[in-house]
């Protein structure tokens, strides 16, 4: 009878035992918040980017959705050691971002920050488009991490922009500043400098003068 009790109860301690969750950890993911929701016009946005990640990485990306007439994107980076940004071409309205490793890194926190210029009074939202981590598979390929998620909660940041004018922010970046400035599509008008276009208008002057002089001495010796 005595045996039967123990081993009824030692059943029951495993059965607790493994009822109680170990240490469970969060789903690999990644999400924005902005350094505050409310800003001044020339003010400078400040969005983070967060991920938690249990396999170490090589890279990742992300992709920001803002409005043009709100908000101008300005540079990212990245204050994990080692990870260097990919400078990409960049569409009106869609903060592109690609960084990489040469070494695994291990990520459970801040992985990236960007920059926006707040430009007018408006209502507006800063949403992560899409958003990866990249490891190496066994060929030696980047390739995007699987189970990777984006929490809807933590997907969209709203502002509001005043018309009040502020000044943008001196604090430091850190890491290596990418660009995220979107180029014009108007062809660039090549200017000369001052001083060159000087110099050019005292030598076709020069011409000028020198053709009159030699013009003379010729009507001249036409009339000996």
């Amino acid at each position: 009878m005595m045996k039967k009790s123990l081993s009824i109860i030692f059943a029951l301690i495993l059965a607790f035992i493994f009822a109680i969750p170990v240490g469970a950890q969060a789903p690999e993911s990644i999400w924005i918040t902005a350094s505050t929701t409310s800003f001044k016009t020339g003010e400078t946005v400040i969005v983070t980017v967060f991920a938690n990640s249990a396999t170490p990485i090589q890279g990742f990306t992300f992709q920001i959705r803002y409005d043009p007439a709100c908000l101008e994107p300005i540079n990212a980076a990245s204050p994990i050691s080692g990870m260097n940004g990919l400078l990409l071409p960049q569409l009106d309205g869609l903060a592109d971002a690609s960084f990489a490793s040469t070494t695994p890194q291990t990520v459970n926190g801040i992985i990236a920050e960007v920059r926006f210029n707040a430009l007018g009074a408006c209502d507006t939202n800063l949403t992560l488009a899409t958003a990866a981590l990249a490891i190496k598979n066994e060929s030696g390929i980047a390739a995007p991490l699987p189970g990777v998620s984006i929490p809807d909660s933590q997907k969209a940041v709203p502002l509001t922009i005043s018309s009040e004018q502020g000044s943008p922010s001196d604090q430091p970046l850190v890491g290596s500043p990418l660009s995220l400035t979107v180029e014009s599509d108007e062809p660039a008008q090549s200017q000369l400098p001052t001083g060159t276009i000087a110099v050019l208008a005292i030598i076709v002057i020069l011409l000028v003068i020198g053709i009159f002089i030699l013009v003379r001495i010729l009507k001249s010796n036409d009339k000996n």
